[in-house]
């Protein structure tokens, strides 16, 4: 491990202090004062009370400084700290500004490559397939689209005796097991769509070496860096679960409808409620329908009557409704419209690309010149200052119309993708109950109002709303 002069837990400076201690030691010697830190605090404390106090002499080869003696060197010590400490910090800083250009590049920093994936040995900083793990990584997908929870996922790897990332990197020898932490930051992991995303922490600062971590905005996310594992649908599905509160497990009560059911009146997910001391019986409440005040009136139905008339009701719903004919016009309707707001939209993303690229040339050149002697440190801080806050300022308007772009190109998919709607509907169909994943993949989510109308949304078409009567609830 390398060490910096910045620091002093180092383990041999430790050591000589540890002898001093013990009065071993009367005097130390360095080249330089840097040799001794470059933190002008510490360095100085060590000099002027820690040594004196100890009874130890400090010489200073190159800067003459010697503490048993008179001399005018000897005063000019805190300013020579100083400039040690100046010079660190510029270097911490020169460092860094090398290694966000890289990441903005898209290069891969990291030391290990992630699991899937290997360092390429022909083009540095760049990640190619491991064909040994990487379709490990798909089925780990493919069984979380499946139901499956994170610790049965993990069961089923370590019963077919598959090594988890740390063993396979060898990073540990004895055998260890997949844990649900590493499988949920495999399915949260981008690199696995083919982008490369860091800058998600920091040093404190460049003396000390505690990090802390970024907010999401201040990541550096490159798309299409290395050849994808994963295709982006699937990466979309699996967030769409992990980041909504509908647990895929079978619910303590077996609620089936948990975390789809809303209020229509305020918009707020309505809860499940249990009363009674032996039988238990469930009710739908919202939360804004309790208290003096009562600014809702949706409360008080009896949950497995309700969830009973719902599956009915979609049952007959798709039954009648969810024609390919019909799904077919309504997407030839749509579909015009979403491209010519696409269009526009990559239009306006080239232009901003072109300006962040622009600027991230100005930047690489100001920096060599500044390394080469041609502007001063002083003006390429000020002048970079302005480039760097137009540069991040374009990256959020790029990161929206990304954003707007992926949603229509979503609503399109969904108007098109009939067979998938087919398929979704036979699954449905086949099952007195349904699992719970059949249905958040049919119904994007359930309203209820205070008339005991219900509306059901559904996730592959237009036709996504139907009001019906819920009589006897």
């Amino acid at each position: 491990m390398v060490y910096h002069g910045t620091t002093f837990d180092r383990p041999d400076f430790n050591r000589m202090i540890a002898d001093i201690e013990k009065k071993k030691i009367n005097m130390v010697i360095t080249k330089d004062l840097s040799r001794l830190g470059r933190d002008y605090i510490k360095t100085g404390y060590y000099i002027e009370n820690y040594f004196p106090e100890n009874n130890v002499r400090y010489v200073s080869i190159l800067d003459g400084i010697d503490t048993f003696l008179d001399s005018t060197n000897n005063d000019v010590t805190p300013f020579k700290a100083i400039i040690n400490d100046m010079y660190a910090k510029d270097i911490s800083k020169k460092i860094k500004g090398v290694l966000r250009e890289k990441e903005l590049k898209g290069e891969y920093l990291a030391s290990f490559a992630p699991y899937g994936y290997k360092k390429s040995k022909i083009y540095k900083n760049k990640l190619e397939i491991d064909k040994n793990v990487s379709y490990i990584v798909e089925k780990i997908f493919e069984l979380y689209l499946q139901g499956n929870g994170l610790q049965k996922i993990s069961n089923i790897l370590d019963k077919k005796g598959i090594e988890p990332p740390s063993q396979y990197l060898s990073l540990k020898h004895q055998r260890t097991t997949w844990s649900p932490k590493t499988i949920r930051s495999m399915l949260v992991n981008e690199v696995y769509i083919g982008n490369t995303v860091q800058n998600k922490s920091a040093n404190v600062s460049y003396k000390v070496k505690k990090r802390k971590l970024k907010n999401e905005n201040e990541y550096i996310r490159v798309e299409n860096t290395h050849e994808a594992i994963i295709s982006k649908d699937t990466f979309i599905k699996v967030q769409e679960i992990l980041k909504s509160k509908k647990s895929l497990s079978t619910p303590k009560h077996n609620e089936l409808l948990k975390g789809l059911i809303f209020c229509h009146n305020c918009g707020r997910q309505l809860r499940i409620c249990y009363r009674g001391k032996v039988n238990k019986i469930g009710y739908i409440d919202c939360s804004l329908a309790r208290g003096k005040d009562k600014k809702c009136k949706t409360c008080n139905y009896n949950y497995h009557k309700f969830e009973n008339k719902v599956l009915n009701n979609i049952k007959n719903i798709v039954n009648t409704f969810c024609d390919k004919n019909v799904l077919k016009l309504i997407y030839e309707r749509n579909k015009d419209n979403y491209n010519n707001l696409i269009q526009k939209e990559e239009y306006t993303l080239l232009s901003i690309k072109g300006k962040i690229e622009n600027i991230s040339k100005k930047l690489d050149k100001m920096y060599m010149d500044n390394v080469n002697g041609v502007i001063t440190d002083d003006d390429y801080f000020r002048y970079s200052k302005d480039f760097i806050w137009q540069r991040e300022k374009l990256k959020k308007d790029k990161a929206n119309i990304q954003e707007q772009i992926k949603l229509l190109q979503s609503k399109i998919q969904k108007n098109q993708d009939n067979e998938k709607a087919d398929k979704v509907i036979e699954d449905f169909l086949k099952f007195e109950k349904p699992s719970k994943q059949i249905l958040l993949e049919l119904v994007d989510r359930i309203e209820l109002d205070e008339f005991k109308n219900i509306y059901i949304y559904f996730n592959f078409s237009d036709l996504n709303i139907v009001k019906e009567q819920l009589d006897n609830v």
